[in-house]
């Protein structure tokens, strides 16, 4: 293990630890407190000052203007902790990541200054684009910036904003209107405080995450400064859809946290409770549902990490690999926090006693996290807009990226350099570095060496990911080629499926004396459950074994070894 990647399981750990356990009502995040202030959509204040306290705010701000920021891994998997305990602190706290994330990206050198100023004072922030009459749709944005002698007026209204009321700062999408009548998407960051002329819309009630501030702003011919407006060489709009990619990665901490704390609770419930002179852990049905669980939390995982880290080794491709981790990782938590809750029976549905709850707010909140930073359907016409483009060139001579052992190594990892905008793109220009990767390496007969059930599992992939290229280019000669239609938005289905399939393939390859993906059984369970999940899947008994290990121990539910804080 290199020297960075020692730091990053020491971060997590350190964090982990002063976090304490959630299970006690001494911690000051705890789960009978979140459950109490959920029911009463009680604002986390003081959740986040402890947040702050920890120096948690410090990882959203880059080293270079004093924050502690350099690994982006660090940041997901701290965010993963902080959501394992409470879903409402950690997507408040992450909302000042989003906003800030415009701003390292195309952000003047004063403008930097001055919002990693406020993050390190512990002042939330937030990102405003969305507006009630145009959803998600970006680019028919009506809040309007008119050039004035003394700055920029504002007019209009952004809707279903987090953070909108509550965030000292906001990252703002506007309509620019010069003199000349000529119009342009914009991006400007507003200091609030330096604001008048504006009112805050009422925080709207919503199903899950009720203690979050989902409010909105409306603006009233509000002068603000000439300074707000970031300058960018491209269109404004690049650098807001370059912050998103980034971003909609980091979204999967929520749901891994949330799913790490379904899994546990529902785990520790099957091994202590009994049913007709038996546990419950010990029905065949309910070692499948576990073991499934537990297998696509790790998979969810390898998929965020591949992610995350192409963000310092394959940044131009991150179009595609942010939306399909966007799409696939809260898809499959869903998933399975629905089988979960089958084993936890009526337990799951009460909002006190068992757990204090936790599973029902975990449900409700974990529901959120596929709609925000772009829904799922906007995630997936995302990847279907490049599907024509990825399966023709994959179906050319592949590639190996040049730092694939370091990107796939859990052993290594690789800071980022900086954060700027010409480092990323807005699409993929049809490269895929990671399904070419895999490709080529089922393709020269290098990976003999692996056993036998897990070379079935990727020769299998492998033919998929082909016959996948095959059937998007004989679409191009149908009517059903248009991004939008059933049969392309399949494919863009598909498409995050085989993603997440190559990217555990990859992790296999790179670590084999890791004591889960070396395991033969278990990696061949993690690529047949992908690649075939059913109700007929089995986990194996040496599946089932590290989902016991790590429970009894005390660990994160994960490849990486985070002990948790008693």
């Amino acid at each position: 293990m290199n020297e960075h990647n020692n730091a990053f399981i020491h971060a997590a750990q350190h964090l982990e630890n002063n976090l304490s356990d959630p299970t006690q009502d001494t911690s000051v995040i705890n789960f009978a407190r979140s459950v109490a202030i959920d029911e009463q959509q009680e604002f986390p204040r003081e959740y986040l000052s402890h947040l702050h306290s920890l120096n948690y705010f410090d990882q959203f701000v880059p080293h270079s203007l004093g924050g502690t920021l350099s690994d982006l891994s660090e940041l997901l998997m701290a965010c993963r902790l902080v959501s394992r305990r409470d879903l409402n602190a950690a997507i408040a706290s992450g909302q000042t990541m989003l906003g800030a994330l415009p701003v390292w990206l195309c952000g003047s050198d004063a403008q930097k200054k001055r919002l990693s100023s406020h993050i390190l004072q512990g002042h939330l922030g937030c990102l405003a684009l969305t507006e009630k009459k145009h959803g998600s749709n970006l680019l028919a944005s009506e809040v309007t910036a008119t050039v004035d002698q003394d700055g920029y007026r504002l007019n209009g209204e952004k809707w279903l904003i987090n953070n909108a009321t509550q965030g000292h700062t906001m990252t703002l999408l506007v309509r620019k209107i010069e003199p000349n009548g000529r119009e342009s998407l914009a991006v400007m960051l507003l200091d609030k405080a330096k604001l008048s002329d504006y009112e805050n819309i009422e925080k709207i009630a919503t199903h899950g995450i009720r203690c979050a501030d989902i409010s909105g702003i409306r603006f009233h011919n509000t002068l603000v400064a000439k300074d707000c407006l970031i300058e960018t060489a491209e269109p404004g709009i690049f650098g807001v859809l370059k912050a998103l990619q980034i971003s909609r990665i980091l979204c999967a901490g929520f749901s891994l946290g949330a799913f790490d704390t379904c899994l546990r609770v529902t785990y520790e419930f099957a091994q202590n409770r009994a049913l007709y002179q038996k546990t419950v852990l010990s029905m065949p049905t309910v070692q499948q549902g576990l073991g499934r669980s537990f297998a696509k939390l790790l998979l969810a995982e390898i998929l965020a990490t591949a992610s995350i880290r192409a963000v310092s080794h394959a940044s131009r491709s991150l179009s595609m690999y942010s939306a399909a981790c966007k799409y696939w990782v809260p898809r499959q938590t869903e998933l399975a926090l629905d089988e979960l809750k089958v084993i936890l029976g009526a337990r799951y549905y009460l909002r006190e006693e068992h757990c204090s709850g936790i599973f029902q707010k975990m449900l409700r909140d974990n529901a959120v996290v596929s709609l925000f930073d772009g829904s799922s359907q906007v995630n997936l016409g995302l990847i279907s807009a490049q599907t024509n483009a990825i399966s023709a060139q994959l179906l050319k001579t592949p590639s190996c990226h040049e730092e694939l052992s370091q990107w796939f190594s859990l052993d290594e990892s690789k800071p980022f350099a900086a954060l700027d905008q010409q480092q990323f793109a807005v699409n993929n220009a049809g490269q895929d570095p990671i399904l070419s990767a895999f490709l080529a390496r089922f393709s020269d007969g290098s990976q003999n060496h692996l056993p036998p059930s897990v070379m079935t599992q990727c020769l299998i992939l492998k033919q998929r990911i082909l016959s996948w290229c095959d059937d998007v280019q004989t679409l191009q000669q149908t009517e059903q080629n248009e991004p939008t239609s059933v049969v392309r938005f399949n494919k863009a289905k598909q498409y995050t499926t085989l993603l997440s399939a190559a990217c555990c393939a990859l992790f296999i390859i790179h670590n084999e004396t890791h004591p889960l993906l070396g395991n033969a059984d278990i990696a061949t369970d993690l690529l047949s459950l992908v690649l075939n999940d059913d109700d007929m899947w089995l986990p194996s008994k040496a599946l089932l074994e590290a989902l016991d290990e790590q429970n009894q121990h005390h660990k994160l539910f994960s490849l990486f070894p985070i002990s948790l804080a008693k």
